[in-house]
């Protein structure tokens, strides 16, 4: 309930008061039922009071991620998706520069990219993975970097922090990386890894 719905009850109890009281009888709240009607209507102004400061509360709440105005531009300000993904590295315990250099390799910083296997976002999440990582929006640059680094977060553990196979790992899936016991015998996964690496200044690397 907010201040104005909090005026009008206080006016409405007020009102009522005056009904039960015997004041409201006379002139302009006479209502010729010796104040019934007065109570019922405070009753139907109580209700309608608090039903409106509670509309929807039996629904889903609104979530933390929520998209505002200030994300809109998140696409035209490096500098708000580099606090952006400062902020999830620190959360998550993972390299920011990690971080960039697998938003840059999946979708070029862009919020809206959908590959044509429909993985969706910076990170490129698929749909699984992002219901898996409590992701409801998968184009919000919040939850799509706060799903994507958890991923990460939880492929580095996995991998006891060797970058390389977390990267395989990210890119191909983790069955794939066990199965081969190292990068999968991918192109795509290869020069995946490679470009990574690369961006991250560490060009002679092993998996």
């Amino acid at each position: 309930m907010n201040i104005a719905q909090m005026l009008l009850l206080f006016q409405v109890q007020q009102m009522n008061a005056s009904w039960q009281s015997g004041q409201g009888n006379e002139g302009l709240y006479d209502l010729g039922d010796g104040g019934n009607s007065g109570s019922q209507l405070f009753a139907a102004l109580l209700q309608a009071a608090i039903g409106s400061g509670t509309a929807g509360s039996g629904g889903s709440q609104v979530n933390d991620y929520q998209d505002s105005s200030d994300l809109k531009s998140v696409n035209k300000s490096p500098g708000s998706l580099d606090n952006l993904i400062n902020s999830m590295a620190q959360k998550y315990g993972v390299d920011s520069n990690l971080i960039k250099q697998v938003v840059k390799a999946e979708s070029g910083f862009d919020s809206n990219a959908t590959s044509p296997v429909g993985a969706m976002g910076l990170m490129q999440l698929m749909p699984g993975t992002a219901a898996s990582y409590g992701v409801q929006n998968a184009y919000d640059p919040i939850q799509n970097l706060d799903g994507g680094t958890h991923l990460l977060k939880n492929l580095l553990d996995h991998y006891q922090g060797n970058i390389p196979l977390t990267l395989a790992a990210y890119n191909a899936g983790s069955g794939a990386v066990d199965k081969y016991q190292g990068i999968p015998p991918y192109k795509e996964t290869q020069n995946y890894v490679q470009k990574i690496m690369t961006g991250l200044n560490q060009r002679d690397w092993e998996a």
